[in-house]
């Protein structure tokens, strides 16, 4: 769907959509060393491993699932071994799952969505996360009471803001929701549905791209979350 062009000027903020990683934990890192793991348990040779990990990192926000059949895509992979999508998906599943309950919070955040609450404000969350392990996840930290839905792969990004335009009541476009994301994904997904963007820079993983995007489109730039209410404010 194309992007749909918003009229410039302050608008009533209607609901605050949340991607996961880097937005609201300090998961990056962590994601793309165990995309590593696991290609590395399954056989693959680090060279394919060292290639897929700058692809990976390039691209974050897209589902495991749509990497791992990208890579099995590739025709020059250097090894093969017997491991399909599936199997990948399971091991990245579980070298992951442990360490990303214990993964650190991002700065203010906590506080953040408790104030944003506070003003009565639907909050979100869509990932390119499992969309089962980010709600057991954020079952397990006492993070997900805060958020009305929890939405993730393999379901797009634009489908499960589609999910939120619907559970909101809202026709498309969304020009009163702001989505907070950290990659090209985000801002693709947010631009589909006509909702606002807000890009989260201190964890990012493309900063150089995001930054010359900020700068193209004149989206704004937060540091990190403690930066939201006022852009939400002016």
């Amino acid at each position: 769907m194309a992007s749909v062009k918003r009229r410039a000027g302050k608008r009533r903020v209607g609901a605050v959509v949340f991607d996961c990683d880097g937005v609201l934990l300090v998961s990056n890192r962590l994601k793309a060393a165990v995309f590593r793991e696991a290609l590395a348990e399954k056989g693959f040779h680090p060279q394919d491993i060292a290639r897929f990990s700058r692809y990976q990192t390039s691209n974050f926000g897209i589902s495991r699932y749509r990497l791992f059949e990208d890579f099995l895509a590739w025709p020059d992979l250097v090894v093969r071994p017997q491991a399909d999508r599936d199997a990948l998906v399971a091991a990245y599943a579980r070298l992951l799952r442990g360490r990303y309950t214990r993964c650190a919070t991002t700065p203010g955040m906590r506080e953040v969505l408790d104030g944003l609450a506070a003003r009565g404000l639907p909050l979100f969350v869509v990932s390119g996360s499992d969309g089962n392990e980010l709600r057991e996840v954020f079952a397990e930290r006492g993070l997900a009471g805060r958020f009305r839905a929890i939405h993730g792969s393999p379901a797009s990004k634009a489908e499960n803001l589609r999910l939120v335009a619907a559970e909101l009541g809202r026709e498309l476009p969304l020009e009163d929701v702001w989505f907070i994301g950290d990659a090209e994904a985000d801002l693709v997904a947010a631009e589909a549905v006509g909702a606002r963007f807000a890009y989260a820079d201190h964890f990012s993983t493309a900063k150089p791209r995001m930054r010359q995007l900020a700068t193209e489109r004149g989206f704004p730039v937060i540091r990190d979350l403690r930066g939201l209410p006022a852009l939400l404010d002016a």
